[in-house]
């Protein structure tokens, strides 16, 4: 890949793999030809890619048509007959009626699937159309030359754990590119330095942390089959926004997870124990009894909506899907909106395409059409339901079912400033599973003897940090990476899950994460 590409996409999800198959179609309707390459930092498509997963699946039928007639893809793909939210109060779950439910908020017609299985089906659907894919690949720094993006450069290969070179080690190659699309998801690293350099939104982006397991039922699955559950309410604090969800997965299979917005104010909050706190809740366990987990994984979710969206189109690039912030909390959905948006970048740059002077082709036709498949009108509606949980959520509840009637923009902040010194919530150990064995079950493999990559940029101010914030990076990361051995913060970056927490929860923004060699990570095959 040492000469110029046309297109280059920086990530394999939906929203990148929806642009490379959309373009490569207008491609070939147009009898023109053009390289367009996909790469990603996972070893095989769809290893990284996490989500609940309820699907609103008509953007399939524009992208794949006839995507329902693969029958193997199929199998893992499950209509939602049954749709219900539960208030959980103590040991209590109160259903909330039907008819109180904002309509939005209803799954009845969508789908629920394992989004890693989707990425891998799209990413099959990619070569036969003559998209180039490039799995293992980790880009590290966005190029910019005259204010303009020209490509990326990837990360060294081949360092020892002190940064020397070994063997096999090859320098950081650089890809350019005519343009670049960024999509590399949620607090994307390239997607974030595009922020940095040509601006971000007017609040800035927000995120919530998601964890989830699949397990499997040998004798009779409680929960039943073509269900959707979400619930509010324990064991998330009053003022930690987010609630607990189970999908069915197929017969004897369910996804259950716990999200939590990494506003929340306590140092010593620990993800992982409250999933499985939330998993002992009497009517969760009684809906997971006899279950086996199966497999594990955590991802960060972009939730600042319409006003946390920056810069999308910029001189020689475009940012689409969870990198760019695309997702609408009021509906909890994120990977239709990632696909419109691949969709309608791939129509902006078709258009640049066609133009045959080489000269710079503006790109601004991409915001008129994320306006016209109802991605952006989609976000403006939903613009103050994230916001309006700031304040915990008794408050939030009755004015997220006004806020599209707030005429003034709900202002947020960065969510390291959530954590309060000296706030601990003080809870014990509710047992479960424990977190070694959570990671164990995210498959994630690093070379032992790489530099770490993620950097505490200050060592000094992590002493400090036990005080206030009771060494914050211990409880939050699900990784267990972190680790406090009464001197210093000790990391054991094998065991990363790539949900990009630490980026943006150290309360002293004392921490950077960059992505490893490719290849390397979590292993997500049913997430």
């Amino acid at each position: 890949m040492t000469a110029p590409l046309d297109v280059l996409v920086v990530g394999g999800g939906p929203a990148g793999l929806a642009t490379a198959i959309r373009l490569r179609q207008q491609l070939a309707e147009a009898g023109r030809e053009a390289s367009v390459a996909v790469i990603d930092k996972a070893p095989r498509p769809g290893y990284h890619a996490l989500s609940g997963a309820a699907f609103e699946p008509a953007c399939l039928d524009e992208l794949v048509p006839g995507w329902r007639d693969d029958r193997r893809f199929m199998e893992h793909v499950f209509p939602v007959e049954r749709d219900d939210m539960y208030f959980l109060l103590g040991a209590r779950a109160i259903k909330v009626p039907e008819a109180v439910v904002p309509r939005r908020m209803h799954h009845r017609g969508d789908v629920t699937l394992s989004l890693s299985r989707l990425v891998d089906f799209l990413a099959a659907k990619a070569e036969r159309l003559g998209v180039e894919l490039y799995a293992g690949f980790s880009a590290r720094t966005l190029l910019v030359e005259r204010e303009r993006v020209v490509g990326v450069r990837l990360g060294e290969v081949g360092l020892d754990a002190h940064g020397g070179p070994k063997p096999n080690h090859r320098p950081a190659e650089e890809i350019r590119a005519r343009f670049t699309v960024l999509a590399d998801g949620t607090r994307g690293v390239l997607s974030q330095q595009l922020r940095d350099r040509f601006g971000g939104g007017r609040n800035p982006q927000v995120y919530s942390l998601g964890i989830k397991a699949v397990v499997t039922f040998p004798g009779e699955n409680p929960f039943g089959s073509n269900r959707v559950l979400h619930t509010l309410g324990s064991p998330n604090p009053a003022s930690v926004f987010g609630g607990g969800f189970l999908y069915s997965m197929g017969e004897k299979t369910v996804a259950v997870g716990l999200i939590l917005g990494l506003d929340w104010k306590y140092g010593d909050l620990t993800p992982q124990r409250e999933f499985e706190r939330y998993r002992a809740h009497p009517f969760i366990a009684d809906l997971l009894r006899g279950s086996v987990t199966i497999a594990t994984g955590a991802k960060t979710i972009p939730e600042g909506g319409y006003h946390a969206v920056g810069r999308l189109v910029v001189p020689g690039a475009l940012a689409v899907g969870d990198g760019a912030g695309f997702v609408n909390m009021e509906k909890i959905k994120g990977i239709h909106y990632a696909i419109l948006s691949g969709m309608a970048a791939a129509d902006t740059l078709a258009e640049g395409l066609a133009a045959t002077d080489g000269a710079d082709v503006p790109l601004a036709g991409y915001t008129r059409r994320l306006e016209e498949r109802g991605v952006l009108p989609d976000l403006r509606h939903a613009r103050n339901y994230r916001q309006s949980f700031r304040w915990g959520i008794y408050p939030g509840t009755p004015l997220s079912l006004v806020q599209s009637a707030i005429p003034r923009r709900i202002g947020m902040e960065e969510d390291f400033r959530g954590t309060r010194k000296g706030a601990r919530l003080g809870r014990p150990n509710p047992g479960g599973m424990d977190g070694a064995t959570f990671v164990s079950l995210t498959g994630s493999l690093h070379r032992e003897d790489e530099p770490a990559h993620m950097t505490i940029l200050d060592l000094e101010r992590c002493v400090a940090c036990g005080a206030d914030f009771d060494h914050s990076c211990t409880h939050f990361c699900p990784g267990q990476v972190y680790r406090w051995d009464g001197e210093k913060v000790v990391l054991s970056a094998s065991n990363c899950l790539h949900c990009m927490t630490c980026a943006v929860k150290c309360p002293l923004e004392n921490i950077r994460w960059l992505p490893p060699e490719g290849g390397e990570g979590p292993r997500f095959k049913q997430m």
